[in-house]
């Protein structure tokens, strides 16, 4: 079967899983509050029978909403995945050499701090009190995981531990709940696996909380960054802001 078709049929098992989930949230409150008011108005019940058989029907639904939100936010994950990346990955031409000297003091001069290092590879960290020409941004913590080998794990635990320990020596960093991570990687070339590996991403968001993880191949030949293609749609500001950080830090002029 073909990849698009799949991917089109990835996305609609979660889109109605989502919205199965959005329909049990919404349909049980939109009744309660509307036949409450229709009650109270036409005198049905007494004031103090109202209000206690409301109490526990809203009880009930604060049980019913508290069980299905992880759903919902499961759902609406692989949902956003889904659809990032219904588009095969594509080449995006960076005017910047990458993985040079020259461009590791570009990114300190854009304000990057790096927080670890090793001989397989550099880990940088920025505090954006607010994203530049994002409206409603919060604080939000930037890494940028430079792999210096093609066999380093982007979610091994060396990333890990450099992440928490960047929170952890500093106390300005242990409020913040958006974290956005751009991963770059060398490749050869382009194949199965190095296309896998593009198209490994975490797009976590609650209410509160917001976790994005994407991963970027540069391919020195072509002097090119191989990338998730999402076609003008982002789930959220923070995955447009990581797409608008990929494009200037690498020098890449198309529009998003």
């Amino acid at each position: 079967m073909d990849r698009k078709v799949k991917r089109q049929q990835t996305l609609d098992n979660y889109k109605r899983k989502r919205n199965s989930i959005l329909f049990l949230l919404i349909v049980p409150a939109a009744v309660i509050i509307g036949s409450l008011i229709v009650f109270y108005f036409f005198n049905t019940f007494s004031l103090t029978n109202l209000i206690t058989i409301y109490m526990l029907l809203i009880i009930a639904d604060f049980i019913v909403i508290s069980l299905l939100a992880p759903k919902l936010y499961l759902y609406k994950m692989h949902y956003d995945y889904a659809k990032l990346t219904l588009h095969e990955p594509h080449f995006l031409k960076a005017e910047k050499q990458l993985f040079t000297t020259t461009w590791i003091e570009e990114l300190k001069n854009e304000g990057y701090e790096v927080v670890q290092e090793d001989i397989a590879h550099m880990l940088l960290c920025k505090l954006y009190k607010k994203l530049p020409n994002i409206p409603n941004s919060d604080k939000t913590l930037v890494f940028i995981v430079v792999a210096k080998n093609n066999s380093f794990d982007f979610y091994g635990d060396e990333i890990d531990i450099g992440i928490q320990s960047a929170y952890m020596n500093n106390v300005n960093y242990q409020k913040i709940n958006k974290q956005v991570t751009l991963q770059f990687k060398k490749y050869d070339m382009i194949n199965e696996d190095a296309t896998t590996e593009i198209e490994s991403a975490i797009l976590y968001q609650t209410k509160s909380q917001v976790l994005v993880n994407l991963t970027f191949g540069y391919v020195k030949d072509k002097n090119s960054v191989y990338c998730i293609n999402p076609a003008g749609w982002f789930p959220n500001r923070y995955v447009y802001f990581a797409f608008a950080e990929l494009r200037k830090l690498c020098g890449i002029r198309d529009d998003i």
